[in-house]
C-alpha cells in the first residue's frame, strides 16, 4: 500500500500508525480465519484495532462477521458452518467473547442442533 501511495504522489510522507498488537497478531489471525467456515469477531463499534484485524479475517474467510455484542448474531450466517470461530480485538474482553460462545450454544441447544 505504501508503495502504490508514494508512486501516485511522489515525495508523500506516510507514518506506519498501526498498533504493534494489531501487526504482530496478524499472520495468527491470518491462519485461524482460514480453517474456520465463519469467524464471528467482537469488538467495540468504534474500536479501529477492531476494525483493523477484522479487515483481515474478512480477506481470508468472506464469511466473517463484526459484532459488539452476542445479540447482533444473525443466525443465517452459521447456515452450513461445522467450524464458527470467535476472534477479538485487543481490547475486547474474553467475557465478551465467552458470552458469543454460550449465546451460540443456547441457540443449536434450543433448536435442536
Amino acid at each position: 500500500m505504501v508503495e502504490r501511495l508514494q508512486k501516485r504522489v511522489p515525495g508523500a510522507i506516510i507514518a506506519d500508525t498501526l498498533c504493534r498488537q494489531v501487526s504482530n497478531r496478524e499472520p495468527h489471525l491470518i491462519a485461524f480465519a482460514q480453517t474456520q467456515d465463519v469467524v464471528l469477531f467482537v469488538a467495540g463499534k468504534k474500536s479501529s484495532n477492531g476494525k483493523a484485524l477484522f479487515s483481515i479475517c474478512k480477506a481470508v474467510n468472506s464469511r466473517s462477521y463484526y459484532i459488539s455484542a452476542p445479540e447482533e448474531i444473525n443466525w443465517e450466517w452459521l447456515d452450513g458452518a461445522e467450524r464458527i470461530g470467535i476472534a477479538g480485538a485487543t481490547s475486547t474482553p474474553q467475557w465478551l467473547m465467552e458470552q458469543v460462545r454460550s449465546h451460540i450454544q443456547a441457540h443449536y441447544d434450543r433448536v435442536g442442533v
